[in-house]
């Protein structure tokens, strides 16, 4: 009864919040608020959240006040070694000042919300209702971007904090941008980083896409990411899940043209009380196209998680290619993982398969580490580290992956905490 009574009370905050920012005179927003509102926040009873207690989670400290725009971020510096176009969010809100583009070629332009839903995900609703614009990122046709495109979140408020970033990157036929999101915060900052975004991949074009997400440790974050596949395009998609309380990663690809190759790779290492899960779609709409798909995981302490891939092969997508696996490393009697690949295919000249595997480390792999002198927790570190490394070939960028390689081997030597 006392649940009922919470959510019924964050619903009622959410409502509250978006009457008084006055963002019902808006029909896009209203529409959205409106379909958020039929559907209710996720229960245990949601069968797309039914492992994953968002609410719970929220409900202690949630405020729904508008953020605000730190106007002097002592800790936004770069994370990565090398120069970047960035593109920057502070507290949720976009930050022109602290944007900086290195190539040209690329536009940026800030939008009114549009009407059209991307999706009925109620977080992704409520991303629709509550985002403060619509920014754009433009990639002309026939034209390669060097320095990646860094899209960072940051967050320096010790007060609770309801984020609602929103972008649409539209690159070119014959173009290539490689994409690096992650976020700054300071460890104190509570805050519900409830984020979409939309990518639209042209013909002949290649995106590479690595979402990096090692936060506050109190990071309560829905990322819903929406990519697009127009014909002979390539995909590299790479989610590492380091860091955070509560982590849901909806990633959609729509392969809708012919002669697409989609990769997607996760990792995620769940330690303490955190909850890491990852919702994955891949929808082959048209025929002669492949998608590979491979995400890990190492759970430790209390860590749970979820994997949950869809794919879908549509009626006209003949000669399709796609494959997935699911494998996860269990450390502890009380860590868990609840996996599900799903297959559904209406096309009859395909070539599917999927799969997921459970267990816990090689003991005779660790006995002879340890017979060469290693100590243990060296010894379950590099078992460990040769795990995840795989995941790192759905990272092209070298520069990005040597990175995000010496990010993982910090977390996993001597082990996962």
């Amino acid at each position: 009864m006392e649940a009922a009574t919470d959510k019924k009370n964050l619903l009622s905050l959410l409502a509250e919040a978006f009457d008084q920012r006055g963002l019902d005179h808006h029909a896009g927003r209203r529409k959205a608020m409106e379909l958020f509102s039929a559907k209710g926040l996720p229960t245990a009873k949601s069968e797309e959240y039914r492992f994953t207690p968002i609410v719970r989670a929220l409900e202690s400290n949630f405020t729904a006040i508008a953020p605000t725009k730190s106007t002097t971020p002592q800790f936004l510096e770069h994370l990565w070694s090398m120069p970047c176009n960035l593109v920057v969010f502070i507290n949720g809100v976009y930050s022109a000042t602290h944007s900086i583009l290195l190539d040209p070629h690329i536009k940026i332009t800030r939008a009114e919300i549009g009407t059209t839903l991307l999706s009925e995900d109620p977080f992704a609703l409520l991303n629709h209702a509550f985002a403060e614009t619509e920014v754009t990122i433009e990639v002309p046709p026939h034209h390669t971007i060097e320095q990646p495109l860094a899209v960072v979140y940051c967050f320096d408020q010790p007060s609770f904090i309801f984020a609602n970033p929103r972008w649409t990157c539209r690159i070119g036929a014959g173009s290539k941008l490689s994409v690096l999101e992650y976020t700054l915060a300071e460890s104190s900052s509570p805050y519900f980083n409830n984020k979409q975004s939309f990518i639209e991949v042209g013909e002949h074009t290649i995106l590479e896409l690595t979402t990096l997400q090692q936060g506050s440790k109190d990071e309560v974050l829905v990322n819903n990411s929406l990519v697009n596949m127009a014909s002979s395009s390539r995909a590299y998609c790479y989610t590492g899940t380091l860091e955070g309380k509560l982590v849901r990663n909806n990633l959609t690809l729509l392969i809708d043209g012919e002669g697409i190759d989609a990769h997607l790779h996760g990792l995620y290492l769940v330690g303490g009380s955190s909850l890491v899960d990852n919702h994955t779609v891949v929808d082959h709409r048209k025929p002669n196209s492949q998608s590979n798909e491979l995400y890990k995981g190492v759970m430790d302490g209390n860590g749970k998680a979820v994997f949950n891939g869809k794919i879908f092969v549509r009626p006209d997508a003949q000669k399709t290619n796609a494959f997935q696996s699911n494998r996860n490393i269990l450390l502890s009697e009380a860590s868990n993982i609840h996996t599900k690949p799903q297959l559904e295919i209406w096309a009859d000249d395909v070539k599917c398969s999927h799969g997921c595997t459970t267990g816990q480390l090689d003991e005779e792999a660790l006995f002879y580490l340890r017979s060469r002198g290693l100590a243990k927790d060296t010894a379950k570190g590099m078992l460990l580290n040769a795990f995840a490394s795989e995941t790192l070939e759905g990272i092209p960028n070298e520069s990005i992956r040597a990175q995000v390689n010496q990010l993982i081997q910090n977390k996993l030597h001597p082990t996962i905490e």
